[in-house]
């Protein structure tokens, strides 16, 4: 099974990627996982990629200690849409499903849309939504 966890720094994120370690670990596995950084038409800043590094090297080392091997851990950092670079890179890396958080919006923010909103009405990939109380002991 190939699961992509798309990461943005945060304590959803962190989550996401603890219950996708628990799903991992019952299948042969592999595990991508994404930081997608806006792309405003200029060239990605030193401290932009220093950030995105730290992003994804914390989602790893939550991998890494629920037991997943390093290894079998992929990491990309892309420029771009982050939900529509999501839903390109689980499509074009044959990803069996994402695995993402979410904060659970509501009222004018649940307006506004989300990345995780926007994931669900684009991928051509099953995605597992971990809500925000869910906790992946």
């Amino acid at each position: 099974m190939k699961i992509l966890i798309p990461t943005d720094g945060s304590a959803y994120s962190s989550n996401a990627a603890r219950v996708a370690a628990k799903i991992a670990l019952k299948h042969d596995y592999s595990l991508i996982v994404l930081h997608v950084v806006p792309d405003k038409g200029f060239s990605r800043k030193t401290w932009q990629n220093e950030g995105a590094e730290n992003v994804v090297s914390a989602i790893v080392d939550i991998l890494v200690s629920s037991g997943c091997a390093r290894e079998r851990i992929e990491i990309l950092i892309e420029d771009g849409s982050a939900a529509e670079k999501i839903a390109e890179v689980a499509k074009n890396n044959g990803v069996d499903r994402i695995i993402i958080g979410t904060q659970g919006r509501n009222g004018i923010k649940k307006l506004m849309g989300s990345v995780t909103e926007k994931v669900l009405q684009i991928s051509d990939v099953l995605v597992l939504v971990v809500p925000p109380n869910y906790t992946a002991a």
